[in-house]
């Protein structure tokens, strides 16, 4: 059976083609961070990517659009967000018994929206607060990583067109 070529990868194009990442970053007019997350395969803007994807390609002398380089982009994963709810007299006093719910989602606004319905289940708690956590969190043994590709949460049942 035929398998399909993979993209490479932007540190594959670098052991073919070296070059200094301050440098390029430079060239790219980026934050060489986003050269580097770029390099370990983490998502970065899709207007950083095709920044340095036009400075390698002066570079290597080569066309490298996002359609032949394997890079990452924030727009194809979701973050974690953190959903804290509490109660008009739970925020007055010091003890209080907060809820907490987690959401995979682009943004603030989508976060809200796949939270109704189980903010719905707790309309005693009408207070929200959404807090992105990009790098995740543990709690004892259990890892929850901070951003999950868009294929891995489900988004069929969401009318709303993300």
């Amino acid at each position: 059976m035929h398998e399909r070529k993979k993209k490479p990868t932007l540190e594959q194009i670098r052991t073919l083609f070296p070059f200094d990442v301050p440098d390029l970053a430079r060239t790219a007019r980026v934050e060489t961070s986003a050269v580097y997350q770029a390099l370990l395969k983490r998502p970065i803007h899709r207007q950083n990517a095709e920044n340095i994807l036009q400075a390698l390609s002066t570079h290597t002398n080569l066309t490298l659009t996002m359609e032949n380089v394997d890079i990452m982009l924030w727009e194809e994963y979701l973050t974690l967000w953190l959903l804290r709810v509490t109660s008009a007299e739970e925020q007055r006093e010091e003890r209080s018994s907060d809820m907490y719910h987690f959401v995979y989602a682009r943004d603030e606004l989508e976060a809200k929206f796949r939270a109704q319905a189980w903010l719905a289940q707790h309309p005693h708690l009408p207070h929200h607060t959404f807090t992105p956590c990009p790098n995740g969190f543990q709690i004892g043994p259990v890892r929850v990583p901070g951003i999950c590709s868009d294929e891995l949460v489900g988004t069929e049942t969401l009318p709303y067109p993300f």
